[in-house]
């Protein structure tokens, strides 16, 4: 298994950082994106280490959605 931070609450380098958390986990023939973050930082973290994700993930999961409204 194979595990990559994409965002989470501290930045080193040349990523940037955001309240919340993206990871990128792989294992056997599957790649799973675990959560998003709270913006596009996991995206262009993504970008910043190579990885395109629209050609790379199977599933995508989220642990919880923050501020959702639903309307009828």
């Amino acid at each position: 298994m194979k595990l990559t931070v994409l965002t989470e609450n501290t930045a080193g380098g040349k990523y940037l950082a955001e309240h919340g958390l993206s990871y990128l986990i792989e294992h056997e023939d599957k790649t799973i994106l675990f959560d998003t973050g709270h913006s596009d930082v996991f995206m262009q973290n993504a970008r910043q280490m190579g990885i395109e994700l629209q050609n790379v993930v199977d599933l995508i999961v989220l642990s919880f959605i923050l501020n959702l409204k639903l309307t009828s």
